[in-house]
């Protein structure tokens, strides 16, 4: 019954927030090294897992004569977070896997967004797959960001042009975020007559 108990745990790793520590401490005062075992690794298969889902992103398609929004898919991953209000008993960096309190109280983190538009663009000579690298800051707003929090930064897109050698382009990115920081939008200005403005929503628990 304990080893189906554990597995029933395991689950709710992969489909819920992953607490694991938390968890463990209730449900088995005295953890083993097994034990120890099993939860880093359903903390960070559940961290792939939510890694693999994307959230959905408007970008503009203009030409010389027409303009219009195209849908596509985004993939939010951060390589590094550096929190500026983490206490004295743990590092203030953090890589990929990023504490959601760490990240909206106050930090400053690397990013990579891949994008993939579900269509070509029709008046853009600009190919479907995307990857923007880039860099922000987050800024709480009300209850240490648990309500409400903000963003600012800068990233470069690369992006293949089909009729032209530019191959990327730089912009502009503001956020907010609400329940934890876990949902927000995401407004992107970018510095290409082609594609000026991306908005997309904001899904991450790590």
């Amino acid at each position: 019954m304990q080893q189906h108990f554990r597995k029933n745990i395991i689950v709710l790793f992969v489909l819920l927030i992953p607490v694991s520590a938390v968890v463990s401490q209730i449900s088995i005062p005295k953890p083993d090294a097994t034990t120890n075992t099993e939860n880093t690794k359903a903390k960070w298969i559940s961290w792939a897992i939510f890694q693999a889902l994307p959230v959905p992103v408007y970008t503009e398609d203009a030409g010389e004569s027409d303009s219009r929004l195209q849908f596509g898919l985004r993939w939010n991953v951060t390589p590094v977070n550096i929190s500026f209000n983490a206490n004295k008993y743990v590092s203030d960096v953090q890589f990929f896997m990023v504490n959601p309190v760490r990240r909206f109280t106050g930090s400053i983190e690397l990013f990579v967004q891949p994008e993939w538009a579900t269509a070509g663009f029709k008046n853009a000579d600009l190919n479907r797959f995307g990857l923007g690298i880039g860099s922000r800051i987050f800024v709480p707003v009300k209850n240490y960001g648990e309500t409400f929090a903000a963003s600012i930064g800068a990233k470069y897109t690369f992006r293949d042009s089909e009729m032209s050698e530019k191959n990327g382009y730089f912009g502009f990115e503001g956020g907010i975020y609400a329940l934890y920081g876990i949902f927000g939008l995401q407004l992107n200005y970018n510095l290409d007559e082609r594609s000026r403005y991306n908005v997309g929503l904001y899904f991450k628990f790590f």
